[in-house]
């Protein structure tokens, strides 16, 4: 065991962070504060963080797949100059964060890794351990490597879905609230207004589950949801540009950790005077959430993966949201009679 640790609760199952680095304990417990919790068994699961100058894989291990992964933000386009303008190129693999999978059949180990990053997490099934090597380069570029846990930032959503993918949790691109301790989740596309709809419930006594990313799954056959409790991007100074908010802490609002699922909303804008609630079919929501979530081929086991999903979408309602003025905005839109 290393010298330093800290425990955190994601989607109801307890991990233990830890390191021989104090400083990277302490960025993992700032990161993940509101997750953070006492507990006195065994964790479900130990994820180890390392730091080599460099990493290499086994000689068999070979690629099981290669997918975008929600969350994981590609490297900067660069920029062209045309004229007097200067605008950012964007190719199709830039626009987003590619993971890779690559499995070692004789260590019965798999390796996960982005293209635009040199640190890797090994899950070691037999031992239930992740090792999360983070490259550390020459002393002499250290001062040049800015981070948020001691690790790229750009690989905390793929180091979550490796931890709870193996336990049947599941990484949706969605936000979340609880009202009287049951969920509504938001889906939608990038810009669509789950992130304001899901803080302006907040302010009006829901409680905070998330913004951007949230987990789904089954919990003694019951529907749930899993919070993610990090800043939010919102528009709150100014109007063109999004800061990062504490959204617990400065709009004081509620959180939970997680809590039985009762609804799922597709979010669009409407521009009507109020907002109103569509109810849509199960197959609708089966084909939203699998978009929604990091598809069948990163799962660690694909058909629990999609028995989840087809289980939701055949238990939960669905519905649309068509978000229109928020001054109008209330929870009792979230009801479901």
């Amino acid at each position: 065991m290393a010298e330093y640790g800290t425990l955190v609760q994601i989607a109801d199952i307890i991990v233990r962070f830890e390191s021989d680095l104090e400083s990277d304990i302490s960025n993992t417990s700032r990161v993940f504060g509101y997750h953070r919790v006492d507990y006195a068994g065994e964790p479900d699961c130990t994820v180890v963080l390392k730091r080599q100058v460099s990493f290499h894989m086994p000689k068999d291990a070979v690629l099981e797949w290669q997918s975008q992964c929600h969350g994981i933000v590609g490297p900067p386009s660069p920029e062209k100059q045309i004229g007097r303008r200067r605008i950012r190129i964007t190719s199709k693999i830039d626009a987003f964060g590619v993971a890779s999978c690559y499995v070692s059949r004789s260590r019965g180990e798999y390796y996960y890794g982005m293209m635009q990053d040199q640190s890797w997490i090994c899950y070691r099934p037999a031992e239930h351990k992740i090792d999360y090597v983070i490259h550390e380069p020459h002393k002499r570029y250290r001062r040049c490597v800015a981070n948020a846990v001691g690790c790229p930032i750009s690989a905390i959503p793929l180091l979550l879905h490796v931890i709870t993918t193996i336990h049947g949790r599941f990484l949706v691109h969605g936000a979340a609230v609880a009202v009287d301790g049951k969920a509504s989740l938001f889906l939608g596309k990038s810009g669509s207004g789950k992130s304001t709809l899901s803080t302006d419930m907040a302010k009006h006594k829901a409680s905070f589950m998330g913004d951007d990313l949230v987990f789904v799954y089954e919990k003694d056959g019951i529907p749930m949801v899993g919070s993610l409790l990090f800043p939010a991007k919102l528009h709150i100074d100014n109007p063109e540009e999004k800061r990062n908010v504490d959204v617990p802490k400065e709009m004081d609002t509620d959180y939970c950790l997680s809590a039985p699922l009762e609804a799922v909303y597709l979010v669009l804008q409407s521009g009507l005077p109020t907002s109103t609630v569509e109810s849509r079919s199960a197959a609708e929501l089966l084909q939203q959430l699998m978009d929604a979530s990091n598809g069948m081929i990163m799962q660690y086991d694909r058909h629990q993966w999609l028995a989840t999903m087809y289980d939701i979408s055949e238990r939960i309602p669905y519905f649309i949201f068509h978000f229109g003025d928020r001054s109008t905005l209330e929870t009792s839109l979230l009801k479901i009679s």
